[in-house]
């Protein structure tokens, strides 16, 4: 082989090595480029209802699942096969983790398990106004469930009794009414939303008792109650596993236990919101995958796994004791939705808005045919005088018909009834929250005199 030849083939092998070298390097930096869809925040959305979420949204895509792993606990990664498909990252490591990600854009959406904070409000200003609705986003419904093993006897406490079991006011079970034996307190950990939220409606300005196990991995928690008879605990909704949840009642309110009816409606005490945030202006996938998740398909994966999804549902509830209450209601099912009001206003939040929009298609099906709806408005006892509360209540109300008849709907009755019938204690902020709320109940009409009414379908989808 001549000293050319030679030449010609290192110069072509190098050239053809080269050539493969920028093919690999276009691949890695395509592969480094790949869209990236991050989520992070409550373990009570992210340990198992986010993955599953993503999931199910990726699969409307038409996108394949190649991968799913954990780097560390509470954390997951996704990867998908198919036409811009993005890299998903969830880190379920508490609610407060998740705003920092937010705020310093190290994650498209916050995961949290109660709502945004005034402070956190002004500290993320740069991502825009968190609580506007387009902003904050209600995924599920939820209930902070105490729990308690199987085989304890109690099946209900009132509120102030959970606070003195958990500071450590009560510690032996026969003081209330149990079997002897020292009380086993178990508590998610202070990053926790689902800690905050039961600090913010049960312990006040109490302290955690010490000596109390905390816990990152709600199933972590739940497991340890069910595993000891002596163990009390607080978990989402659809975190019992096989402990055992009590009702719970506060003064003037009968006890309740977290049934998806309760919860739906946020008369159960310890009933909360799930929720996604995100940015002003958030990226395509971000915007898709949230439509996603509150939309239909995204409600029946939150029903699958346990949580209350914000679907329509009507049910036949007892009369209520109240005369005039009852005489209203006469003939009607409960719809499972509250809309609930700030202190001495009449707005409808994010959800209430949301609500008047899957009120208004629930009752377009032609299966709802002939329903008229009636409307109860409520408020608590700070609101200035009887009078005026009765005076908000009717206010409520009204605004309330007015963005249904916006929709079409007929609103057969209308009334407020002032402070009557709370659900919740009316000496506390949340407890007043509870009771400023408008009803809704669904009248069957007859089509002529003594023709029976009929019966509408229960339930509809996100």
């Amino acid at each position: 082989m001549t000293t050319m030849e030679t030449e010609t083939r290192v110069a072509t092998r190098s050239w053809v090595q080269w050539a493969a070298w920028v093919l690999v390097m276009a691949w890695s930096a395509g592969a480094v480029a790949a869209p990236r869809l991050c989520l992070s925040g409550s373990n009570t959305l992210g340990e198992k209802l986010a993955p599953a979420l993503v999931k199910a949204w990726a699969q409307r895509q038409s996108w394949v699942l190649r991968t799913e792993s954990r780097s560390a606990a509470d954390e997951t990664r996704l990867l998908f096969a198919g036409t811009d498909a993005p890299v998903v990252d969830v880190f379920a490591h508490g609610t407060s983790t998740g705003f920092a990600a937010l705020r310093d854009g190290q994650c498209d959406i916050w995961m949290a398990s109660r709502p945004v904070r005034e402070d956190e409000i002004a500290a993320a200003a740069s991502r825009g106004r968190l609580y506007e609705r387009g902003q904050e986003h209600v995924v599920a419904l939820d209930g902070l469930a105490v729990i308690v093993h199987p085989s304890n006897p109690i099946g209900a406490l009132t509120v102030a009794q959970v606070r003195d079991l958990f500071a450590g006011r009560v510690r032996d079970w026969s003081r209330l009414g149990g079997r002897p034996g020292a009380v086993v307190l178990h508590a998610r950990d202070d990053r926790s939303g689902t800690y905050d939220t039961f600090r913010s409606l049960v312990m006040g300005d109490a302290a955690l008792a010490p000596g109390t196990t905390r816990y990152e991995s709600t199933e972590q928690l739940a497991a340890a109650v069910a595993a000891d008879p002596n163990a009390i605990g607080v978990v989402g909704l659809a975190g019992i596993g096989g402990a055992r949840a009590v009702a719970l009642s506060d003064e003037d309110t009968r006890a309740l236990p977290p049934t998806s009816v309760a919860v739906a409606t946020e008369d159960y005490l310890l009933s909360r919101r799930l929720l996604f945030y995100t940015a002003q202006r958030p990226s395509a996938d971000a915007q898709a995958f949230v439509e996603f998740a509150v939309g239909a398909g995204g409600q029946d994966v939150v029903r699958r796994l346990g949580f209350v999804p914000q679907g329509v549902s009507a049910y036949d509830v007892p009369s209520p004791g109240d005369g005039d209450y009852a005489a209203l209601v006469a003939g009607a099912r409960r719809v499972a939705l509250n809309f609930r009001f700030g202190e001495g206003i009449a707005l409808l939040d994010n959800k209430a808005l949301e609500d008047v929009d899957r009120l208004a298609r629930f009752l377009r099906q032609p299966a709802q045919a002939g329903l008229e709806i009636v409307l109860v408005g409520f408020a608590d006892r700070s609101e200035i005088t009887p009078y005026a509360a009765l005076s908000l209540s009717n206010d409520r109300v009204d605004l309330v018909a007015e963005a249904l008849r916006r929709e079409g709907l007929r609103v057969a009755r209308q009334r407020g009834l002032g402070q009557i019938a709370p659900v919740a204690s009316n000496a506390t902020v949340p407890g007043r929250q509870r009771n400023r709320r408008v009803e809704v109940w669904l009248l069957p009409m007859a089509v002529t005199a003594g023709q029976a009414p009929r019966r509408p379908v229960t339930s509809s989808g996100g």
